[in-house]
């Protein structure tokens, strides 16, 4: 059975687990502690400032927080290994944190290794039979989660665990058995609800899924990711309308930038299937900026800027087409989609020797393309230059043939 991907939400357990948050704690860290079990992230973070840094309890809180949303939550897991209170914990999360990354073998040398300095650390025992369950140890990897709970039986986190390990597993039925027993467990938790709710989508179970995210939306209407997630699973069946209204508030709640950034491209989609290129280009205009801004593009920020293009071509604004388009060419140089758009927007703006430049060397790159030939020939048609038109269709049709 195919793996489903690590959950967002491995660390459902109160702080007070592993004694990170003593009795008497600051409020301003308890009023983060239940934020984020609102799956109120952006505000935890606000709460935490930057006592994190140097407060152990802040730092794991800070960890859980960025777990949920970007690449970063092994290195914050690093340095709250560095504030841990012994070496038994310095261990476990930074094994944790190898975990994250999907570094099974590391992470358990150095969960083996809390658990050696520490034979009773109870939750070690637990991440290193996630583990194992993700690295196809199954059997070892409940037996290691059992043995948790049997040194530790007071905390309410082990059904979770065993959810977690059945998911590496690649056991769906049986991880969602124990999903139902963490909400039952913790039924006004919005946190909870999202989890499963994850999973159920990562499952396939649209209804399921639907209704904890609605659960979870009412328990914590604030929630910028609980909005975000639900219009990403109304977009996965291509209920674009109805992803609108969810993605314009995971565009603006709380203001955590990899959850807008991720709901704005939502929004493009769902405004692009729903034939409103206009709203389209409103939302992607400022998107792009932003990532020429930091100079960083991932596979999807193409995507979305490839989408501004053929929005903008929809509304024949060929200009504003021809500087996207002419970005993406410089940094993508390499890029044949990119370059065939540009030789369609120059031919479009009448600037033929330009497009006749990039379907020339579209041509070079792979001549064995028909529809490059057509197109070739369309611009010596409109240049008059009626020979090199008819040489190009004779070419693409004998290509076709």
């Amino acid at each position: 059975m195919a793996k489903f991907r690590l959950s967002l939400f491995l660390l459902a357990q109160c702080l007070v687990l592993n004694g990170a948050l003593a009795k008497g704690g600051a409020p301003q860290l308890e009023q983060a502690t239940k934020a984020y079990d609102q799956a109120l992230y952006g505000t935890t973070l606000k709460l935490i400032g930057k006592s994190s840094e140097k407060d152990y309890a802040a730092s794991l809180l800070e960890a859980r927080t960025h777990e949920a949303y970007d690449g970063y939550a092994s290195d914050k897991y690093a340095h709250t290994a560095d504030l841990a209170p012994n070496p038994s914990l310095a261990a476990m999360w930074r094994g944790y944190g190898l975990f994250l990354s999907r570094k099974y073998l590391p992470a358990q040398n150095q969960l083996l290794t809390a658990i050696r300095l520490n034979p009773n650390n109870a939750l070690a025992h637990a991440f290193l039979g996630c583990s194992l369950c993700y690295a196809d140890e199954l059997e070892r990897g409940l037996a290691e989660i059992k043995k948790a709970q049997t040194l530790d039986p007071t905390p309410n986190a082990y059904d979770q665990y065993m959810a977690i390990g059945y998911v590496g597993a690649g056991e769906s039925k049986k991880a969602e058995v124990f999903y139902d027993k963490v909400i039952a467990k913790n039924p006004n938790s919005a946190r909870y609800y999202i989890m499963r709710a994850d999973f159920l989508d990562e499952a396939g179970k649209f209804p399921a899924a639907l209704a904890d995210y609605n659960r979870a939306i009412k328990l914590s209407p604030q929630s910028q990711y609980a909005y975000f997630r639900r219009a990403h699973l109304y977009s996965g069946k291509k209920m674009y309308a109805e992803s609108i209204p969810d993605a314009i508030k995971g565009s603006e709640l709380e203001n955590v930038e990899e959850f807008g950034k991720k709901s704005r491209r939502l929004l493009a989609l769902a405004y692009e299937k729903t034939g409103q290129p206009k709203k389209t280009i409103e939302v992607l205009k400022p998107y792009v900026a932003h990532c020429e801004f930091t100079r960083r593009l991932s596979g999807t920020d193409k995507l979305a800027i490839f989408s501004l293009i053929e929005a903008c071509e929809k509304v024949h604004d060929y200009k504003t087409a021809k500087v996207y388009v002419d970005w993406v060419c410089r940094i993508e140089p390499k890029s044949t989609e990119a370059l065939a758009k540009r030789a369609r927007v120059s031919f479009e703006l009448n600037d033929c020797p330009a497009s006749l430049r990039d379907y020339s060397a579209l041509l070079n790159t792979d001549p064995t393309s028909s529809q490059w030939f057509i197109e070739r020939a369309k611009v010596y048609e409109k240049l008059g230059k009626t020979e090199q038109a008819k040489a190009d269709l004779a070419k693409s049709k004998s290509l076709e043939d």
